[in-house]
């Protein structure tokens, strides 16, 4: 998620819906994205594949997903956790600030930074990625005694063979991509202050924030779409067409996470 109060400009779309045979309604618009579709709307014979993972809507951690996301894992293992207790007690944070129009904060690679229950102004909330969240499952492995499950993050790795070695035996996959899988955006920069062995800068170089950026659990699939539990807007269990999928997950550097046994 992102700090809207700070993103440079807004992106406006007119979406084009086409219901097409076999379910699969989704048509690009020139923008390249789509609307997606409740799995209750589609047939249970054109399902191929669908993860039973409990579902968890990110309201009350407004830029959390990433947070959220993992939580709704960790509750398909069967460990009881909240969103708001994985955001408080195990998900790596550190604030960002600015000083004379410079503004200083993390690699997300490393933190998320800023405060992910503000939306908006001072510390708002803007995400991390699959270093970071990985790192910080693995947090509450580690201070819960788990030496059984670790999360692994898988970086350059097509989502077909997410689909293949995961999703198909059982497995759902944490996926960064896009809010609605509309396009991304270049906006806010800021001097990486925090970075750690995870990090893809140093202290004092310049990173810039892609808005829209989204963490969902990809659960599914099936001739046309990928399925998920996407925590944004109570959107619940949906599908996007396959095409938009695959490019917002290349906007994002194709990134994801998974827990493993050991």
């Amino acid at each position: 998620m992102f700090c809207q109060k700070l993103i440079l400009s807004s992106l406006c779309f007119v979406l084009i819906i086409n219901y097409l045979a076999g379910f699969n309604v989704f048509a690009q618009n020139q923008e390249g994205y789509a609307d997606y579709i409740k799995v209750s709307d589609v047939p249970s014979s054109q399902i191929t594949k669908l993860i039973n993972v409990p579902y968890l809507d990110q309201n009350d951690v407004i830029s959390g997903c990433e947070a959220i996301s993992a939580t709704m894992l960790l509750q398909k293992l069967g460990y009881q956790i909240s969103g708001k207790s994985f955001t408080d007690d195990f998900l790596i944070k550190k604030d960002w600030s600015q000083k004379d129009g410079v503004f200083f904060g993390p690699d997300p690679n490393s933190a998320y930074p800023g405060n992910p229950y503000i939306a908006s102004g001072e510390n708002c909330g803007f995400g991390c990625y699959s270093n970071a969240l990985a790192k910080s499952i693995n947090n509450f492995f580690e201070q819960n005694n788990i030496v059984s499950q670790q999360a692994i993050s898988i970086n350059r790795k097509s989502i077909n063979y997410l689909i293949n070695n995961y999703v198909s035996k059982d497995i759902p996959v944490l996926i960064w991509a896009t809010m609605d899988m509309k396009p991304s955006k270049l906006t806010m920069s800021w001097l990486v202050d925090y970075a750690d062995e995870d990090s893809q800068y140093d202290i004092g170089d310049e990173y810039t924030w892609r808005a829209g950026e989204h963490c969902l659990v990809l659960i599914g699939y099936d001739y046309y779409n990928y399925y998920f539990n996407d925590p944004y807007k109570s959107h619940g269990i949906i599908g996007y067409d396959k095409k938009v999928v695959e490019k917002r997950y290349r906007e994002l550097g194709n990134m994801a996470v998974v827990i493993l046994e050991k």
